[in-house]
């Protein structure tokens, strides 16, 4: 099965980093995926175009507020 590394792992003693593309036998596989260090990587067909990232969500800035013990 092939594999995209999440986090930084080793398989079967080869280090593995982050974006690699892998193939590993099911065990492997099911063993990464749940402990959440790869995903599966499914195989787009060619007319299809690839998913884009969407725009990021703009945020109000966080504003500091003052401590105060009580006293004005």
């Amino acid at each position: 099965m092939r594999l995209e590394i999440l986090r930084q792992t080793s398989i079967a003693g080869r280090p593995a980093r982050v974006g690699d593309v892998v193939e590993v036998d099911d065990r492997d596989a099911r063993l990464l995926i749940g402990s959440g260090k790869a995903k599966p990587v499914l195989a787009a067909p060619l007319w299809q175009p690839l998913a884009e990232d969407p725009e990021p969500i703009k945020r109000k800035p966080r504003t500091r507020r003052l401590k105060t013990n009580g006293t004005t």
